[in-house]
């Protein structure tokens, strides 16, 4: 499981999808890694690379044995993860970087080991990794079941949204991270009620409280579901009980942290109740953000990101 997330965003991606007509669909074959890694072949500045997919990272990276490769100088730059302090980086350009047949060019990356980004027994002998910032502009699917990533075009793109179900994702607000809103269904069971008066008084309360919701990012490089630790409260989970597992891990980056481990009992995606899942496993630890919504969930679907109108497209 990733334990470096980034609450990264895109300031402005709205208006009608940029894909053009004319362009044919075309279908990248990637294979899996360590834990589920999404690893896909690209070209860097016409240098064949393997690249992992990360749609929750928020920036396009690269390893610095590659920038040197490139010869390639970068400048220092500092990156906040979501779980708190500051690495410090560096930042370069690229001539180009392509994958199929979109090719982007000018691009702004960070250059850092991968390894920074994955957890101990992940996917870390990579060239770089590819995230939702090269999608900007152009629309694409991730086909778990034939491990395919898909360029779309105008025509299959209305295709996926007629057989689909569409969730609209919200985009934060500096680099490209996408999140949807997230049902946690079931609750510690509630105390009973009082008997006579007071528990008839207790009815006209309005019924069971609405299930809590979390933004949670749309995440391939993470396996399972993670929720901030705050939320344990609001979920009245006892970080105590027999049904969690506390540890306090080191990440890769050699710093400790408190992680309980239990397993939730429904979960579904708010706009879309059919798009669901029961005996989630879940990790609870303290995140900048509300969450992260993992493989676990994301490969039981064909996922399409249209982050030019700002939705998400879950098929069978």
């Amino acid at each position: 499981m990733k334990h470096l997330l980034f609450c990264v965003g895109l300031a402005v991606l709205s208006g009608a999808g940029l894909v053009r007509a004319d362009q044919s669909p075309v279908s990248v074959p990637f294979k899996l890694g360590k834990k589920q890694a999404i690893l896909l072949p690209v070209k860097v500045a016409g240098t064949e690379a393997e690249f992992r997919l990360d749609t929750g990272l928020g920036f396009d990276l690269i390893s610095p044995q590659l920038a040197q490769k490139l010869g390639l100088e970068p400048t220092p730059t500092k990156i906040r993860p979501v779980t708190g302090g500051e690495l410090e980086l560096g930042q370069a350009r690229l001539s180009s970087l392509t994958v199929g047949a979109q090719q982007e060019n000018d691009l702004d990356v960070i250059v850092g080991e991968p390894r920074c980004f994955v957890s101990t027994g992940g996917e870390s002998k990579v060239d770089g990794i590819l995230s939702l910032a090269f999608f900007r502009n152009h629309p694409f699917t991730l086909d778990f079941a034939n491990q395919q990533l898909v360029l779309e075009n105008s025509e299959s793109l209305s295709k996926r949204k007629a057989a689909g179900k569409k969730v609209d994702c919200r985009l934060s607000d500096e680099n490209v991270v996408a999140s949807v809103s997230l049902m946690l269904k079931e609750r510690a069971p509630e105390p009973e009620k009082p008997g006579g008066l007071a528990g008839l008084l207790a009815g006209f309360g309005g019924g069971p409280p609405e299930p809590p919701k979390a933004w949670v990012q749309v995440d391939t490089g993470c396996e399972n579901l993670l929720l901030d630790s705050k939320l344990m409260f609001t979920l009245k989970i006892d970080a105590t009980g027999a049904n969690i597992t506390e540890t306090e891990p080191t990440d890769q980056n050699g710093r400790k942290y408190r992680s309980f481990a239990s397993q939730m009992g429904k979960i579904e995606v708010s706009e879309s109740p059919s798009l669901t899942q029961e005996k989630s496993p879940v990790v609870f630890r303290k995140l900048l953000a509300e969450g992260v919504l993992g493989q676990d969930f994301l490969r039981r679907y064909t996922v399409t990101f249209d982050l030019p109108n700002s939705e998400l497209i879950f098929g069978k």
